[in-house]
């Protein structure tokens, strides 16, 4: 099953044996070829329907027809912890984020996903840990349609050392937040980085 973020709303590729959450999804359709592909499209890019589950007998056909329409881009970050248990969030064009950024040509994504962050807060000593999850996000760019997948990692490091933004990226604030301060910022998120935050295998990472 794919999650892909379209401006404010979601669209959900899943085969007919997918779980879902039934009461996330406003509208379910059938996959039959472009056309009704392209009839999901619209109605999200419109802001016709804030959710949609387009469902089929064969996912890996429905994916490769929705990647074909766009323009791919890696991106690859981490949700950090400290040994305090705290959560390193960012805040980027004034909304609370997580950090990650672009793969570069011929880097991995392990190694793109500690250095982004490195780079955008200032972070030393990180110990990269396993792949909690992959988010889908589908915006114009320079008169391109790109479908951005983004690599999330567990990250650690200690607390002890001097936060820093990379004000180049629109980044403002760099700082650790407990558990009081990591769900009001959650609310103030994008839509793609609440949902990863919510699922149950990087909710047993962050312990709460």
């Amino acid at each position: 099953m794919y999650r892909i973020f379209i401006n404010e709303g979601v669209l959900i590729l899943a085969s007919f044996e997918s779980d879902f959450d039934a009461n996330e999804v406003v509208e379910c359709q059938e996959y039959s070829g472009a056309s009704s592909l392209n009839d999901a499209l619209y109605k999200l890019q419109k802001g016709g329907v804030k959710s949609l589950l387009l469902r089929t007998k064969d996912l890996a056909s429905l994916w490769s027809d929705f990647r074909l329409r766009y323009e791919l881009i890696d991106a690859a970050g981490g949700i950090v912890v400290n040994s305090k248990s705290e959560v390193l969030w960012m805040r980027r064009n004034g909304t609370w984020d997580l950090p990650k950024g672009k793969v570069e040509l011929e880097e991995s994504i392990e190694v793109a996903a500690v250095r982004e962050v490195e780079e955008e807060c200032s972070v030393q000593g990180i110990r990269r840990g396993e792949l909690l999850g992959r988010t889908y996000h589908v915006y114009p760019h320079k008169e391109k349609e790109v479908l951005k997948t983004s690599y999330w990692y567990a990250m650690c490091c200690g607390e002890e050392q001097a936060l820093k933004p990379q004000i180049e990226e629109g980044i403002t604030e760099v700082l650790w937040a407990d558990k009081e301060a990591h769900l009001e910022y959650l609310s103030n998120t994008y839509a793609s980085i609440a949902e990863l935050l919510r699922r149950e295998k990087v909710q047993r990472y962050l312990g709460f």
